[in-house]
């Protein structure tokens, strides 16, 4: 809160502060405008904003990852959906998705990505999840199909990527990992 004071604005503390020298101006309606805690904010802003891109982008693609580097990545799981084989299956929520990852050996071979209420998942979420589960300087490549399923390899052939014609899971895992029966 700024009060009127000799010339000078007095700060709700009593400080005295030039407006040049705080980098303020008087608009010439008695309003005074604060440029440089504006400027803060924007910077604040803008740096929130790269890190939280930054995050997204390196959201996804865990595959190798042990259980706690996904926790770090997903959050705490939401559903530990139990053990089949050597597999344990845990649920997350994270970036609009639910999220299924299989663990071997306590390290994810296979995540399984969903839209929450189970519909289709659209092509730009196919996309988003693919260009996400790609590590920097990977990408991937369809593999035709005589079916209405797709797939992808990823270009450092450690990772392949399912999508089944129902449209609703797309899974990305390891191309060694086995689905147990």
């Amino acid at each position: 809160m700024l009060r009127r004071a000799m010339g000078n604005y007095k700060v709700a503390n009593g400080v005295d502060v030039d407006l040049a020298e705080a980098g303020c101006a008087n608009n010439g309606f008695g309003q005074v405008s604060d440029t440089i805690p504006t400027k803060k904010k924007m910077k604040a802003l803008m740096i929130t904003s790269l890190l939280w891109l930054a995050l997204v982008a390196t959201g996804f693609g865990g595959i190798g990852e042990d259980e706690k580097q996904i926790e770090a990545r997903y959050g705490k799981p939401g559903k530990d959906m139990g053990t089949h084989g050597d597999v344990h299956e845990f649920g997350y929520l994270s970036g609009g998705f639910m999220i299924l990852v299989d663990f071997v050996n306590g390290i994810s071979q296979r995540e399984g990505f969903a839209n929450p209420d189970t519909s289709p998942l659209s092509s730009e979420s196919v996309e988003q999840i693919l260009r996400m589960s790609a590590p920097e300087g990977t990408s991937w490549h369809s593999i035709p199909s005589t079916s209405d399923d797709r797939s992808w390899q990823r270009s450092d052939n450690k990772a392949v990527a399912f999508f089944p014609a129902v449209r609703k899971f797309l899974y990305v895992q390891d191309v060694n990992f086995v689905q147990p029966k």
